[in-house]
């Protein structure tokens, strides 16, 4: 009898097992126990039953001992306990993908019968480890995982154990069952270091991280008939998490990962290419066939099992990671020998705390299908779900116009399908391209997608030793709590989407796209922090740098390909707090808020206030105004200005910078390829539409916490581009040009596709209103669009931005506003100094390092931005003037525009203004005076000798004394302001161009290192003696 088992245990496990032999197995068959000893499994098995991808290989796994009891009498209800000691596994990396992965040796076995009791006691059984340990190597390092109590069980559809008759559901109907199962360990221990040797001399830290009790849920479904595999969904589940890294661990993380990340895009493709038939084919039912599928059933008896069947259907294959808590502390390692910049701040510390993290991926589903049977589906799936149907039906159109062009170039059978792929669907409801044979299966165009979700999150400002002991403050949060909004809603909703045809198929496919929504986010512009997070970042890239050169590793992946990007927030709010001391006063603000109600940033032209026909519009608005014209060139600009309206607004707005219309010109050759449509993500051209967008004045000590605002709420739209980029990418079509189309049908095919465009628009139901659109009739070709010339890139500048603003801009300053923002002003020229010295002094040491190759000259970035306000008034509250004893007549009122009190004449020329100044100036008589600058003037500051010289400041007609008792009219002052407001509005289609450069017109090139000449010294705001009289009214 015993024999005869060991003879079937020989047969099933020499499918796992090397050298298997009947004296290796101790075996009681009464008992139901068995002992086997020295067990030496097989690694290409164990790789198919894992479903290991190809980047990762096994060489070797051994058991010590293995131990197995079965409840001969209780087979349907308890499962067989296989017990093993110590598990040891030896795996590598491959640097090219190996062959993939068999067929399970399990579905090989089960495939042989329909699913009956055999497999259900197989498929019971319960799995226990006491240890396993992993050992990894790599080409740049050596990890090693070690799991320990590890155990895998049946459970039910709660996630308990019972019996095993409710650790499955089968539907007969469907011919399909799910089985559930757990995997639970008590810790993992994850350890990984560097590979030293003679020739790579890498400092490295090693990387440790050890977890708590964590789990993992598997539901399984398979086909009755065979027993295979049709879908599967995996849920880790991982508790808090508490990981302190150093700089130099986070940089070995970096290096390892980026070791890899070649032979990992290469598995992934290998797997997107051979996705079997039943991972293409599998497709949840629609809501009508459940629907009808249901009301067939409703009087058979088995119509509750089908219901109970579909609550735990699993329609797709996914995988899912859950994290409760994550607190990760990023430390500076100041005993690191392999610093490459002196930081700043030494022994600084950052803390991330991430609550509620899940991210889920879909490998295999149908480009097009719904999304509503996802985990964790909301609102925002729903929103990027329309967004990508929509990019879809734009992508199906120009794969129409693709053929067409084709078919013109190569004739008329070229265009057509190959009767081997047969009909290309992008969704169940889609038109086919050309009808393929009856025997020949269906293309289906399959995407996968990645989903992050955090409901919370709080990133912390940087603290360092040095510090007091004190609650940190939050850099970056999420404010859901305060602006009363659901807690279900996320902090962070981000999707990104990849395209693939799964027999490799070289065929048109989409672009990726890129979908995030931020709601309630926060972000405080801390210097500190934003120092040590830039030399922080300059110094993992300088390591990286090093790591690639010593393992010659490539980086010149595929060039940046374009990516449909859309991000969605709600109510996102930037504070930009200034350092003060106690002794500031009171009404001084500590910090200006910049916030919006909704906003959408996009590179595509589908959202709303984003298509092209926006822009054309905004593009007439501009060109009304004379400033804004080429031949501009009266003060502020020259005729060596940067052209504000590049002619690539033009070219974007009419639809002339697509790759269709480059085929039409006969610039790109028409293929049917993989990246026929694709553009290089030079070409992107940015949209940002804020509904209201307004500031405040916040910290104010007198105010009561409350905001006082500063600009109020308008509506604000941006468009930017890179004009340098976009005229290099059409050179280089220009220069790489071959036989195009002929003349006459290029210029067919480019009228076919403006009329495409003006029908489109005519029958849009979300473009832009009527009086928004121009006058033109959808033919309009400004002049010089298809050919722009080289020689005005020479002083494009890198970033082209235009910004309108079609409501009244209001604004409200008063002098200790005014004062806050000039502290502002400075230290956000002292940030942007110091982050540009730190980077210099990057660049610096690498040319030095590399002294063969002749350092390059490095062109200081520019930027140009050109402005257009519809019409703006700025209201300046301003301190009073103290006022004589004797009584005034109206004429000399405050109030009265005739007076002198509201002329501004310069100090020379006023009489006894110039004799009669302010005491804190220091004049008197005709004693030469040092120049003071603007700054110095408004903000009450004299030289340091407080004498004047030069051309002497504005100062009101008529003079006044000081009063000792001046510091009591602060109050009256803020009780009445509107006697002492200036306003200065302008008239409707006024405008202004920013664009500042050398110091020169306001539309000429910045460069971001200029230095601030006149920093602000210490001065004590409540010294009003001191202070230069500020002008009373300003006209």
């Amino acid at each position: 009898m015993a024999g005869l088992i060991k003879k079937q245990i020989l047969k099933h496990l020499s499918r796992f097992a090397k050298n298997l032999s009947p004296d290796k197995i101790n075996l009681s068959t009464l008992k139901g126990e068995g002992q086997l000893t020295n067990l030496e499994l097989d690694e290409e098995v164990l790789q198919s039953v894992l479903d290991l991808p190809t980047w990762l290989a096994i060489n070797r796994v051994f058991c010590n001992k293995a131990t197995i009891r079965i409840p001969w009498t209780k087979l349907k209800t308890h499962p067989i306990s296989l017990s093993l000691d110590k598990v040891m596994m030896e795996m590598s990396t491959c640097d090219e993908p190996r062959p993939p992965n068999g067929p399970s040796p399990i579905a090989t076995a089960s495939g042989q019968s329909e699913y009956g009791f055999a497999e259900k006691v197989v498929e019971g059984i319960s799995l226990s480890i006491n240890s396993i340990v992993i050992k990894i190597s790599a080409k740049a390092f050596n990890a090693s995982f070690e799991l320990s109590q590890l155990q895998v069980y049946s459970v039910n559809t709660s996630w308990s154990i019972s019996d095993l008759r409710f650790t499955r559901i089968q539907d007969p109907q469907r011919g399909e069952i799910l089985t559930f199962k757990e995997i639970s360990w008590q810790m993992i221990r994850i350890e990984a270091d560097a590979i030293q040797s003679a020739e790579h001399e890498m400092l490295s830290a090693p990387i440790r991280l050890i977890t708590n009790q964590s789990k993992i849920r598997v539901t399984l479904k398979r086909r009755i008939k065979d027993c295979n595999v049709v879908a599967s969904k995996l849920i880790l589940i991982l508790d808090d998490l508490l990981w302190v890294l150093t700089d130099s661990q986070l940089k070995a993380m970096v290096q390892y990962a980026k070791s890899l990340s070649e032979a990992m895009e290469k598995s992934a493709q290998q797997r997107k290419s051979m996705a079997t038939d039943d991972q293409v084919s599998l497709q949840p039912p629609s809501a009508q066939q459940v629907r009808t599928h249901q009301a067939s059933m409703a009087a058979d008896q088995s119509a509750t099992i089908a219901k109970l069947f579909a609550a735990y259907d699993v329609c797709e294959t996914s995988h899912h990671l859950q994290i409760t808590h994550l607190d990760l502390h990023i430390c500076d390692d100041i005993h690191a020998k392999d610093k490459v910049i002196n930081k700043r701040i030494t022994g600084g510390a950052m803390q991330l705390s991430f609550s509620s993290i899940t991210l889920d991926y879909y490998p295999f589903h149908r480009a097009g299908e719904s999304c509503v049977h996802w985990m964790h589906y909301s609102d925002a799936t729903k929103t990027r779900e329309s967004w990508a149907t929509s990019l879809l039906d734009e992508f199906k159109s120009n794969v129409e116009m693709l053929k067409s062009a084709v078919r013109d170039k190569h004739g008329p059978g070229a265009g057509r399908s190959s009767p081997h792929h047969g009909k290309i669907n992008t969704s169940s409801s889609s038109t086919s391209f050309s009808p393929p044979p009856p025997q020949t299966p269906k293309t289906q165009l399959m995407s996968s997608s990645i989903v992050v979700r955090m409901a919370d999150f709080s990133i912390y400002q940087v603290s360092t030793a040095d510090q007091r002991r004190s609650t940190p403050k939050t850099m970056i949060s999420c404010n859901k709590k305060s602006l009363y909004l659901p807690a279900e809603m996320p902090a962070v909703h981000v999707e990104f989407t990849e395209y693939y045809f799964p027999d490799g198929k070289d065929y048109p496919i989409p672009c990726p796209n890129l979908y995030a929504q931020l709601n309630a986010l926060q972000l405080v512009l801390d210097p500190r922090s934003l120092v040590w997070i830039n030399l922080f970042a300059l110094d993992l890239r300088q390591s990286l740098e090093q790591f690639m050169e010593i393992y010659k590793l490539n980086d010149s992946q595929k060039p940046d390909e374009h990516v449909d990007i859309k991000v969605d927030g709600l109510m996102l709010k930037l504070v930009v707090p200034t350092n003060q001391d106690t002794s500031c006063p009171a009404d001084l603000p500590r910090s200006i808020s910049i916030q919006t109600s909704e906003m959408t940033a996009t590179n595509t032209r589908h959202p709303a206030n984003c298509t092209r026909s926006h822009l054309e519009a905004l593009l007439q608005a501009f060109e009304a105004e004379p400033f804004f014209s080429s031949s501009f060139s009266s003060f502020p600009r020259s005729s060596s200005s940067v052209p504000i309206l590049h002619s690539v607004f033009q070219q974007h707005a009419h639809e002339q910078d697509t790759k269709m219309h480059n085929i039409y010109r006969g610039l790109v050759m028409p293929t049917m390829g993989t990246d026929a449509l694709k553009m290089p993500a030079a070409t992107d051209f940015w949209a940002l539409h804020f509904a209201q967008f307004w500031v405040d004045y916040e910290g104010t000590r007198g105010g009561k916490g409350r905001p006082q605002p500063f600009v109020d709420s308008f509506p604000l739209t941006v468009w930017a581009c890179q004009p340098v980029k976009l005229v290099q990418h059409q050179e280089k079509l220009r220069g790489s040009a071959g036989a195009g189309l002929s003349r006459s049908t290029s210029m067919e095919a480019v009228a076919r596709l403006q009329r495409k465009r003006l029908l489109k628009e005519y029958y849009s139901t979300d473009g832009a209103p009527a009086s928004a659109l121009p006058p033109s009739n959808g033919l309009y070709k400004p002049p010089s669009l298809d050919s722009l010339s080289s020689s005005s890139s020479s002083k494009d500048a890198d970033v082209h931005v235009l910004v309108h603003v079609q409501k009244h801009l209001s604004a409200q300053v008063s002098h200790r506003q005014f004062v806050f923002l000039m502290l502002l002003q400075r230290s956000l020229k002292a940030l942007q100094q110091t982050l540009q010295q730190d980077l210099e002094e990057m660049i610096s040491k690498r040319e030095r390092k590399d002294i063969s190759q002749h350092p390059a000259e490095h062109q200081p970035f520019t930027f140009c931005l050109g402005l257009l306000l519809k019409s703006a008034e700025v209201s300046l509250l301003l301190k009073p003037v103290p006022q004589p004893e004797d009584s005034r007549s109206p004429a000399g009122s405050e109030l009265s525009p005739s007076g002198s009190r509201g002329t501004l004449e310069p100090a020379s020329d006023a009489g006894e203004g110039s004799e009669k100044g302010n005491e804190g100036s220091g004049s008197e008589g005709g004693a030469a005076k040092p120049p003071s600058t603007v700054d110095q003037l408004l903000c009450g500051e004299g030289p340091e000798n407080g004498a004047t010289q030069g051309p002497a400041p504005l100062v009101p007609y008529s003079t006044s004394v000081t009063r000792p008792d001046s510091n009591q009219n602060a109050s009256e002052e803020e009780r009445t302001p509107a006697r002492n407001t200036m306003r200065a509005s302008s008239d409707e289609g006024a405008q202004e161009s920013l664009a500042a450069g050398d110091g020169g017109g306001l539309d000429s090139k910045t460069n971001v290192s200029d230095p601030l000449s006149d920093p602000l010294g210490s001065k004590d705001f409540n010294d009003k003696n001191t202070a230069v009289k500020m002008p009373q009214s300003v006209s």
